[in-house]
Parts: structure tokens; C-alpha cells; sequence
């Protein structure tokens, strides 16, 4: 049996059954490269391992997965569904929504797949313009068609409060989830007092009954782990939008932050310096999190970026971020996006999207639009 022994002077060839010989110059130097293909080998692992903790040999290949390191490539592999954007467009004739629609959030229950979202506009009884929040069932989405229908009558769902609320000037930023056998509306409430996360409760998903302010904050998403609501939202650091904190609650009403520092943030000087609307997903035994940002603008994102984690607190971001960029100037999306709503289909996954021609200071014009990219097939 021979090995390769590495003590000074050598390296010598070892045998059981004979004394220990120098190597010859070939031998030498045929050994050092052989040494130097498995170093790199090595390398080459570890840095892999370093890259992708979360690896798991043999999943389906997810919507992670579809994304490469050049966000340049990234971007271009989605197909902005331009000819049809918006989807879910403002309605002159529904007043409550006659301005504009934002804000998409799903989810599945009792066998429907709803679409919260909100709307900008008057109602008879309130001729001022308000946000309310809707909800709507989606009939039929593919990558080139979505077809919706508003349900409660075609009215709104959670209304703005009295005078003197939290949330008398606007409902908005609607995120929903199954609890209990009820669906949980977290929700942005901007009225009297500091902005603030509020709560409204359904046995059907249809009919709400607000449960009043849960905590201070606004653009929450929540999600359930472990028989408990976490919720992810924003803190106004008076200069802008900048990092994302997490809250939890045994019974989805009484919430507590996680820790005191924010569990997200972007990096200055990057794309992604303002974080803004980021939603919670499920991936495999990983969660997952769309976000939008911005390098130069509060709360007008450019793009949308994905992380990912484990326990909601340590996240990995993607190397190739960002993976989604606005439409082309001109287009329903062409000046900001927001509040990334993720569907998953048998051949794609579909975003749904606030999305803008303008920004806050010229033409803003929020419509839900959406986009759409090809799925791949397993690793």
C-alpha cells in the first residue's frame, strides 16, 4: 500500500514492506500537481458551502433557484406584461377605487384564492378621498392573463375609522393570513397619532370586523411559524425607509418585538439603500422575502430583491439582486413598484404588483400590475 507522506525532507513514498525513498524530480513534480488539483477542488467547495448554507441536494428547484449572480440577467428574464398592464386598473365608476388600485396581497382559504388590495377614491357618504381595502377572488391567472372578481358586492371591506383613529385618513397595505381557522388582515392605519399597524378579522375572508391598532409601524407582513403571527414592518427612521424590524404575538393581537435592532436592512450605497413593502412567502423549509428598493429615493423603488431564512431573524441575500426592475418609461410600471405579490403556477411564477408611470412628485398613478417568469425544472 503506498500514501503520500508530507514530513520534511520528503514528500517520500511510504510502503509497509519497505523503507522510505525520495521522490525523483518527475515524481515531484507530478505529485505537487496533483496536490494543487485537489487544493483547488477544495476551495472551490468550501466557497460553495459559503455561498449557499441553505443548499438542500435534490429539492425542486424553487423561485430562488431561477436567478443567477448578473442582476442585469436577472431583470430581462421577466416578461412585464405590458399590453395588459394594469390587471386590476382604477374604476371611474366604482368611486371607492376611482383613483387608483395598490397594494396586492393573496391568499388561500376554504377552497377560494383571494386578492386583498386597496383602493383610492370617494364614497357617497365621504365625498374626500380615502384608502380602503378590498378584497376580490382570483378566477384564472397565467403568464398572460389574470381575471378577478370583486366580491362583497363590489364594495370595500375595511373602511377608514372615526375621527380621532389611527386610521381615520387611510386604510392600506393589507397583508393576510389563515389563524385559527379566521383570516387576519394586518393592515397600515395614517390618521390621528403616529402611523400604525392595525387589525381587521373575518370567519369567511369576505366580512371584517377591525379589531383596532396591534402596534406602531406601517407595511406589515405577516406570516405564522410555529403556531405564533410574526409580523414584518417598518419604523420611519426620520430619514427614511431603511430597515425592517419583526414583531410576534401568541394570539395574533398582542404583539412584541423580536429584539430591539431591525432584523433587515439595505446597504448604503447600493441598490437597495431604501427598503420598503417586503413580503413574507414560504419556500421549502426556508422563508422567503420580496422587498422593494431604491439607491437614491425614499419609498419609490426601482426594484425588487429576494432573501431568504431559516428563523425569520439571520437573512441571506441573494447574490444576483436585484432580480425584478421596473417596466420600460411610459408604462403603467415604468416609474415605481411596490408590494410584490407572489403566484405560483404549474409553468411560472407571477408577480403582482403596485405599479406607478410616475413617482410621488409627478404623476403617480398606482394600478396592480403583473409580470411573469418561466419556471425550470428540478436540480
Amino acid at each position: 500500500m503506498l500514501v503520500l507522506a508530507l514530513s520534511p525532507p520528503g514528500p517520500y513514498f511510504v510502503s509497509s514492506d519497505t523503507p522510505p525513498r525520495p521522490l525523483n524530480e518527475g515524481e515531484l513534480l507530478k505529485e505537487k500537481s496533483l496536490l494543487g488539483v485537489i487544493l483547488i477542488a477544495v476551495v472551490q467547495l468550501a466557497a460553495a458551502g459559503l455561498q449557499s448554507a441553505f443548499a438542500q441536494p435534490g429539492r425542486a428547484a424553487g423561485f430562488w433557484d431561477l436567478f443567477g449572480e448578473s442582476y442585469q440577467g436577472n431583470c430581462r428574464m421577466w416578461k412585464h406584461n405590458t399590453e395588459r398592464n394594469p390587471v386590476l386598473p382604477k374604476d371611474s365608476v366604482i368611486l371607492w377605487k376611482e383613483t387608483w388600485t395598490a397594494n396586492p396581497a393573496t391568499l388561500h382559504f376554504k377552497g377560494r384564492y383571494l386578492l386583498y388590495y386597496r383602493g383610492h377614491g370617494r364614497t357617497p357618504a365621504n365625498p374626500k378621498g380615502h384608502d380602503r381595502l378590498a378584497v376580490a377572488e382570483i378566477v384564472k391567472v397565467t403568464r398572460g392573463e389574470f381575471v378577478f372578481s370583486d366580491l362583497n358586492g363590489k364594495n370595500f371591506i375595511v373602511d377608514v375609522g372615526l375621527p380621532g383613529a389611527f386610521d381615520d385618513a387611510d386604510v392600506l397595505d393589507p397583508s393576510a393570513i389563515e389563524f385559527h381557522g379566521k383570516v387576519m388582515i394586518y393592515y397600515s392605519g395614517v390618521g390621528t397619532g403616529p402611523n400604525s399597524v392595525g387589525l381587521a378579522v373575518s370567519d369567511d375572508g369576505e366580512h371584517f370586523t377591525k379589531m383596532g391598532k396591534v402596534m406602531e409601524g406601517r407595511a406589515p407582513s405577516a406570516i405564522v411559524k410555529d403556531d405564533k403571527v410574526y409580523v414584518l414592518y417598518q419604523k420611519d427612521s426620520g430619514r427614511g425607509w431603511l430597515v425592517l424590524y419583526l414583531a410576534v404575538s401568541d394570539d395574533g393581537v398582542h404583539f412584541e418585538d423580536v429584539q430591539e435592532e431591525p432584523v433587515f436592512k439595505g446597504q448604503d450605497g447600493g441598490w437597495d439603500k431604501y427598503v420598503t413593502t417586503g413580503r413574507l412567502y414560504r419556500e421549502g423549509g426556508e422563508f422567503l422575502l420580496i422587498y422593494g428598493g431604491s439607491p437614491d429615493l425614499n419609498d419609490q423603488p426601482d426594484y425588487f430583491g429576494i432573501a431568504r431564512s431559516r428563523d425569520l431573524l439571520i437573512w441571506e441575500k441573494h447574490r444576483g439582486n436585484p432580480v425584478f426592475g421596473l417596466s420600460a418609461k411610459g408604462e403603467a410600471d415604468g416609474g415605481a413598484i411596490w408590494f410584490p405579490a407572489l403566484i405560483e403556477t404549474p409553468d411560472a411564477y407571477v408577480l403582482l404588483y403596485e405599479g406607478s408611470r410616475g413617482r410621488y412628485a409627478w404623476d403617480l398613478s398606482s394600478q396592480i400590475c403583473m409580470s411573469s417568469i418561466e419556471k425550470r425544472g428540478k436540480r
